[in-house]
Parts: C-alpha cells; sequence; structure tokens
C-alpha cells in the first residue's frame, strides 16, 4: 500500500500534490450542480436560491482573512506571507477608499443580473446548512496557524469553475457582461492568489504532522464548500423541469 501523500512528499512537492488532488475533487469540479449550470439546465429560480445563500459566505470571506492575517505573526521571516494575506483581505473586502469593489458586492451584481434585488439577496433567511459552513469556515481560521487554513482555500479550483460559468451565465442566464465582473475578475485573480497559497503551503510543510493538518484542512473545505450548495438543493425539494436556453 501506497504512503499517504502527507507522508511521501515535503515541501513543494506535496504542495503539488495537494492541489492536484483538490483540483480533481473539490466540489467546484465535481459537484454535478455545476454541471448542470454550464449546461443551462439548472432551472433558474435554484440557481438564484443558491446566489442567495452564497452570498453570506462571500461576505464572510474577509473576516476569515482578517482571522488567517492575526495567525501570522509578526516574525521578520513571516513578512512575505502577511502582505499575501493582506493583498487578498483587501481584495475580498474592497478597497477602504472606496476604489475598488470587494467580492460581496460584486456578488449582489451578479444577482441583480440574474434577476435578484439586492436587498431580497441580504434580506434572505440563511439555511441552517449555510450557517453551518459559515461557522466553521471563520472558526478553522480563527484556530488554526495561517498556513493551515491556507491549505483548504479554494482559489485553485475556483479559476477552472469561473471560467466555465462565465459564459453559461451569459448564454444560458441571460445576464450581462455588466453583471458578470465577479467571474470575470476572478478567473485572473484568483491565480495569482492560489500562487501565493501555494508559496505559504510549501513553505510550511516540513513535518508529517503539519502536512496531514493542511491535507485534512483540504478536505474540511470539501465538505463546506458541498454542504452550502447541498443545503440548497435539499430546501427546492425534487428537482423541477431543466431550464432551457431560449
Amino acid at each position: 500500500m501506497a504512503e499517504a501523500p502527507w507522508v511521501r512528499f515535503e515541501g513543494a512537492e506535496f504542495r503539488d500534490e495537494l492541489t492536484k488532488y483538490k483540483m480533481a475533487n473539490h466540489p467546484f469540479a465535481t459537484h454535478p450542480f455545476f454541471a448542470r449550470i454550464e449546461r443551462g439546465e439548472a432551472p433558474k429560480p435554484l440557481v438564484q436560491a443558491w446566489t442567495k445563500q452564497f452570498y453570506p459566505w462571500l461576505a464572510s470571506v474577509p473576516i476569515a482573512m482578517a482571522e488567517r492575517f492575526a495567525n501570522c505573526s509578526w516574525e521578520p521571516a513571516n513578512d512575505r506571507y502577511r502582505r499575501m494575506i493582506l493583498d487578498q483581505l483587501v481584495e475580498e473586502a474592497g478597497d477602504p477608499k472606496g476604489k475598488e469593489p470587494g467580492h460581496p458586492e460584486l456578488w449582489l451584481r451578479f444577482c441583480e443580473g440574474l434577476g435578484v434585488p439586492r436587498a431580497e439577496v441580504q434580506g434572505a433567511a440563511l439555511l441552517p446548512s449555510t450557517m453551518v459552513a459559515i461557522d466553521d469556515f471563520l472558526y478553522t481560521n480563527r484556530v488554526n496557524p495561517f498556513y493551515i487554513s491556507a491549505a483548504g482555500s479554494s482559489e485553485p479550483p475556483n479559476v477552472e469553475l469561473c471560467a466555465r460559468l462565465l459564459p453559461a451565465f451569459r448564454r444560458h442566464y441571460g445576464v450581462d457582461d455588466d453583471h458578470l465582473q465577479y467571474y470575470s475578475l476572478h478567473v485572473t485573480a484568483d491565480v495569482e492568489h492560489s500562487e501565493w497559497i501555494g508559496q505559504i503551503v510549501a513553505g510550511f510543510a516540513n513535518s508529517p504532522e503539519v502536512r496531514k493538518q493542511m491535507w485534512e484542512q483540504m478536505l474540511r473545505g470539501f465538505s463546506l464548500h458541498g454542504l452550502l450548495v447541498d443545503g440548497v438543493l435539499g430546501a427546492a425539494g425534487p428537482p423541477p423541469a431543466p431550464h432551457r436556453a431560449k
């Protein structure tokens, strides 16, 4: 029997193995719901319900980044990692001087393009599954070393997901380009963020114990993203007839 990846690999090799597994197995790559959106088969009301639950998750990401930043200690060896985390935090939250909107704002604009008013998104009741996913996401970033929580990040598979869904929302769901900036941005921005996450993982994957924690954090992230989608699907009940592009 082959040894576990956290035993067989270290440093950059472990980072590469972690990323390869993440790209192949993350819900962004494997969940049928996203494949149905890509083909234009997911009913528009179901997609709208999902957008309303994904918004509070996105709104919690800057807080999680702040927790991760707080766990990156002051030592000079960590200076570059603090800058990486801070850069991502500011991009997620939005420029404090108002020059660039944060990702939650871009998501609200996307929802409007999909036919869901922002007040409806912001006032939507959270499903229990959404509450659990957000609570656990914030908890793991609060209690874990920054390099452990970083290992669970979803940036690499999110690049591919956004590249798949960007044309699908335009073609099948009638969202115009002015309301698709969230997706067009992530096709490029998360490439850089993925590189930074990889540098953090490779820089601290120096013992089997740490690498095992990183691997488990990745799997935990899979569960949270799966929970966000499955909760919406469960609340919707049996699937109605597929949406078809006109």
